[in-house]
Order: C-alpha cells, then structure tokens, then sequence
C-alpha cells in the first residue's frame, strides 16, 4: 500500500519538477529587468545600451505637443551562456525582444484602464556570467487612444518586457514603476515681460501685438 501511494505520488509531482526547470514555466524576475527609462540626448533618435548610462526619474506627457509617451527602456539579462563552439552546441540563451505588457494606476493603485500590450523590438545577448547583457527596446507606455482620457497629473506606469530566448522559452522581465506626468501645457514657458498685467487672473496672457508697454 505505502510503495502505490508512493509510485502515485512521483508520477504526479514528475510534471511539476520537470516544468519547475524550464525558463517559460518558472517565475523568475531576476533572469531579465528592465533598468531604467533612458534619457535621449537632444536630436537623438535612438539610444545607447548602456546598464549605467542616465535614467529619467519620471517621465512628462504635455497634451499640447504630444499625443502619446514612448520610452526608450534599458533592459538587462542574466541568462548565461550555453553554446559551445567545441561541443558544437548553438547559443540558446540570447532573447529576441517582442513588446512589453502595461498597466497604468493612479499614485493610490486604482487602475486608470485595462492593461495592454505594447509591441516593441529588440536583442538581448547572452550574459557572459559575471556582468547582465544590455539591449535597448521602445515602448509605447501611454497611447495616443488612452491619452486624452487621462485626468492631469500622475499615472504611474508598471512595465514589463517580455520576449523568446532562441531555445524557444517565453522570458518576461521584472516589473519597472515609472511615474509619468500628464498636463495640457507644463512644458509651455513665456517671458515674464511679454505678460498682458491688465489683464486679471492666473492665467498667462501674452499682449497685443501693438502694444508697446513695458
């Protein structure tokens, strides 16, 4: 009676052991992470994979001048190396990036809308077992359909980006808090001197065209 139980026992727990040691199956966050939202140089359209370059704190959608957020998310891997050109065995472990799954919620933790996927492209080389590989991939973390439904100021963006490994095994990264402002005109400066001061109230208002006041 106790060497059935036993044999039913193994049969039923093989599975899991056997899907406890693949990559897809595991939850693992610290096989692959997203660093950073990195900061483009002025004019650039692309960015640097650097794990140590500069990161944005937060991040600031202005209405008036864009219509969506797109970041430049700095993602790292841990997944060590497994090809071998002696043994003649292929590399396995390098990931081809495919987007990044969102969820926007209020500073509370209440969700603004339904969490989406973002479709995104990128490589990540295999670690090489001391240092994380680097790779870089755009993502779309507020919409041009979502933005103009979003209440002025703070959504805090959750992201994670996912992807296969060339062995074939879906990986998906640890999750990235990003706080990005939204606002109708924040990023608008004007001189204090071309300000109408007849004019009452907060609101700026620049003067008229003939008007030759100081």
């Amino acid at each position: 009676m106790r060497r059935s139980f036993l044999s039913t026992l193994l049969a039923f727990a093989a599975p899991c052991f056997v899907a406890a040691s693949l990559p897809s199956c595991a939850t693992n966050d610290s096989m692959m992470y997203i660093v950073g939202v990195a900061v483009r140089k002025a004019g650039a359209c692309a960015i640097k994979p650097d794990l140590s370059g500069t990161m944005l704190s937060k991040g600031v959608l202005d209405r008036l001048f864009a219509t969506d957020y797109v970041a430049g998310l700095i993602v790292g891997s841990q997944l060590t190396q497994r090809g071998s050109r002696e043994r003649v065995r292929t590399e396995t472990s390098k990931v081809a990036l495919k987007g990044a799954e969102v969820k926007l919620e209020s500073p509370q933790g209440a969700e603004l809308v339904p969490s989406f996927s973002s479709i995104g492209t990128g490589f990540v080389d295999a670690s090489d077992g001391e240092d994380a590989a680097p790779a870089a991939m755009f993502a779309t973390l507020i919409p041009a359909s979502i933005a103009p439904n979003l209440q002025p100021g703070t959504v805090v963006v959750k992201v994670r980006v996912f992807g296969t490994t060339l062995g074939g095994q879906d990986v998906e990264s640890a999750e990235l808090l990003f706080p990005i402002e939204i606002c109708d005109g924040c990023l608008v400066q004007f001189r204090a001197g071309d300000r109408d001061a007849a004019q009452s109230g907060t609101k700026y208002q620049c003067k008229q065209a003939g008007d030759t006041t100081n």
